[in-house]
């Protein structure tokens, strides 16, 4: 290698060591299209001093191009052979799936990719599947996110390494650096000719926008990195605070795609940390930011900042942030048995399991505990004889409350006592006849006041379960 190759192969090296991508004797799964860079990532993989790398191909075939989607993949089946690597292929229908799934093509190969390396990942072992994404497509990708609106997470591009275990060694290596190292190698490649195709965005912000905005500055591709790398950094940085203040406003969570939050400490924050926690919590909830957009985080906050006690927002991928009072309550999907209305006779003394959880236990006693112990009542038999209704709530139900002559809406006594909406018809109504006489946990009816203590007294107990 003359020694403009041997400085390239040194800033991989360099950037590899730097951002800890993986290390000597590693096994790699390389993505491998057969075009220029995917091909130089290959060969400079197969190069570097001291690592001793165990690489395998592998080679997608998106069948949408004919025969010359067929034609890459016997060059990168050669070039596997070449370096004496494992190579394993896939053919997708790519405009199938795209049509089956209802997706564009973009999307559509780039979810068959991944499946695909993941797959191949797994099936060696292998440390990281490597990607040929350099310093022109790190340009692109930023320009079109700004293009379709993004956040600092979005402008920050391509990340050397992913979540998926997806690294990047050539990201500051332009197009231009690479094409020449392989000419200098005498090494050749496929030409896409879909690549030159403008009905793609990518392709158009490559072959229109950037070189208009070169006239502007011949830089812009290096300037546009170094903007992703700054905004990258910043992003660590605020990632940090945001973590710490989702420690802060989170109360609780059942593990069963829910989540609750302070309503009062969401408040506190500043709308940029606000909208952040949220995006944060969505992710911890729905395991996607995928079709959330500014204006259902905002929301969100517009129901946080708003003076109604009790709101919800339905977003995408049925995550629903509920409003109750001093808490947000994040829930995924249907909640089973929430809105289940519900009937349940008592016949008598015993322990009966109440439908939407929890059970109901009726015994008669002589002996009460004044005042009674948390989800107790004690009833006099004479005023409310057997048989008894367990129900849920129904609008228009009303009672006289303990201590009261005058009847009231059971909705207002929720209200009063800022039982959430949600969990009204967790609460089971005892009714003797017409007469609700009893809401667990809540109030009891002037009807069950015991005169004088007796052998005809009965205690009632809820346990919420």
């Amino acid at each position: 290698m003359n020694s403009s190759e041997t400085t390239l192969v040194s800033r991989v090296e360099r950037a590899i060591r730097h951002e800890n991508l993986f290390k000597p004797g590693d096994t790699l799964v390389v993505a491998l299209s057969g075009g220029a860079d995917s091909t130089a990532l290959l060969d400079l993989l197969s190069r570097l001093p001291g690592y001793n790398l165990r690489l395998v191909v592998a080679h997608l075939n998106h069948r949408l191009r004919g025969a010359e989607s067929y034609a890459d993949e016997e060059f990168c089946r050669g070039l596997a052979a070449r370096y004496a690597v494992p190579f394993e292929v896939r053919r997708i229908d790519v405009k199938d799936l795209a049509s089956t799934d209802r997706l564009n093509l973009e999307d559509a190969g780039r979810r068959a990719r991944i499946a695909f390396f993941d797959e191949i990942r797994s099936a060696y072992g292998a440390t990281a599947v490597v990607l040929a994404h350099h310093a022109d497509d790190q340009a692109e990708t930023v320009l079109m996110r700004l293009l379709r609106g993004s956040g600092m997470t979005g402008l920050s591009g391509m990340a050397y390494r992913n979540a998926r275990g997806y690294v990047r060694p050539l990201l500051e290596i332009s197009r231009l650096e690479i094409e020449a190292y392989l000419r200098g190698q005498g090494i050749v490649w496929r030409e896409d000719a879909s690549n030159s195709d403008t009905v793609y965005l990518r392709n158009r912000v490559r072959h229109e926008l950037l070189p208009l905005l070169e006239t502007y500055n011949p830089a812009i591709r290096s300037c546009l990195g170094a903007t992703a790398s700054i905004i990258s950094g910043d992003e660590v940085l605020l990632c940090e605070l945001t973590e710490q203040a989702v420690a802060d406003v989170h109360l609780a969570g059942d593990g069963d795609g829910e989540l609750v939050c302070d309503i009062a400490k969401l408040r506190s924050l500043s709308t940029p940390l606000l909208r952040r926690v949220l995006r944060y919590l969505f992710m911890q909830v729905a395991g996607t930011l995928e079709s959330v957009s500014l204006s259902h985080i905002d929301a969100i906050c517009d129901m946080i900042i708003s003076d109604r006690p009790n709101s919800m927002v339905t977003l995408p991928h049925e995550v629903t942030p509920v409003r109750e009072y001093d808490h947000l309550i994040w829930r995924l999907g249907k909640r089973a048995g929430r809105d289940t209305d519900y009937e349940l006779l008592i016949p008598g003394p015993g322990c009966y399991q109440i439908p939407s959880g929890g059970s109901l236990t009726v015994e008669l006693t002589d002996k009460a505990a004044f005042p009674p112990e948390s989800g107790t009542m004690y009833i006099d038999r004479t005023k409310a004889p057997f048989p008894w209704l367990v129900r849920t709530f129904r609008p228009g139900d009303r009672m006289t409350p303990f201590g009261m002559s005058g009847r009231k809406k059971i909705k207002d006594i929720f209200i009063d006592r800022k039982i959430p909406i949600s969990e009204r018809k967790q609460i089971p109504l005892l009714w003797c006849g017409d007469d609700l006489i009893w809401i667990p946990g809540v109030c009891a009816s002037e009807r069950t006041r015991i005169d004088t203590p007796s052998a005809l007294m009965i205690r009632v107990a809820w346990n919420r379960g």
